[in-house]
């Protein structure tokens, strides 16, 4: 999993099954169509991925110059980012090591905002007997850690209907890349700058 573009370009991102846990890795050509949508500068843009697995969606947004945080609550794989940030010497770099949800509430709590939120949480995981990619979106609908012209990106499998609109969001697309879907949610109303979306 090599970072393609940015300050950290060329580095690849380790992962060891046997070490961190099998898990579900975000294909390159999904990566590559999410960051041709957001563009090779993120300088000033604050970008939170909600559920990092290995990280390879956050350090590439490192690189490209957003404002990153990561939260991944498997304590295997929160080491291997741990690990990461401390031989790269990523500094300013945000790690958490709690649930999806928990750190939600404790973002919004502190006032807390993101331009960018980027969800891809394990498929067969619920929460409240929810599919736990549409219980985070209508956690992140009902709450303000979007900002008002920012951009959600939730990734999902294919034959999960996430709803056109919840709570403060409303769907703008969505893409389709074999059993994988990528939805971009964004608040409501759209912002006025219509034509200056992702595309």
């Amino acid at each position: 999993m090599r970072i393609v573009t940015g300050s950290l370009k060329g580095r690849t991102v380790p992962f060891n099954a046997r070490r961190s846990g099998q898990i579900r890795l975000t294909s390159s050509l999904l990566k590559e169509a999410v960051f041709s949508m957001l563009g090779p500068e993120l300088e000033g843009l604050s970008f939170l991925d909600l559920c990092a697995g290995c990280g390879q969606m956050g350090f590439e947004a490192y690189s490209r110059g957003a404002r990153t945080a990561m939260n991944e609550p498997d304590r295997r794989r929160y080491a291997l980012l741990q690990g990461l940030q401390r031989e790269w010497q990523l500094e300013g770099l945000e790690l958490h090591h709690l649930k999806g949800q928990v750190l939600i509430t404790w973002l919004e709590d502190r006032g807390r905002h993101f331009d960018l939120v980027y969800v891809d949480p394990p498929y067969d995981a619920q929460l409240n007997h929810l599919p736990l990619s549409l219980a985070l979106l209508e956690l992140l609908g009902a709450g303000t850690l979007l900002s008002a012209e920012g951009w959600c990106f939730i990734q999902h499998q294919r034959e999960l209907e996430l709803p056109a609109e919840t709570g403060r969001l409303r769907c703008h697309r969505q893409r389709h890349y074999g059993q994988t879907t990528l939805s971009l949610y964004s608040p409501l109303p759209l912002p006025a700058a219509a034509t200056a979306t992702p595309d």
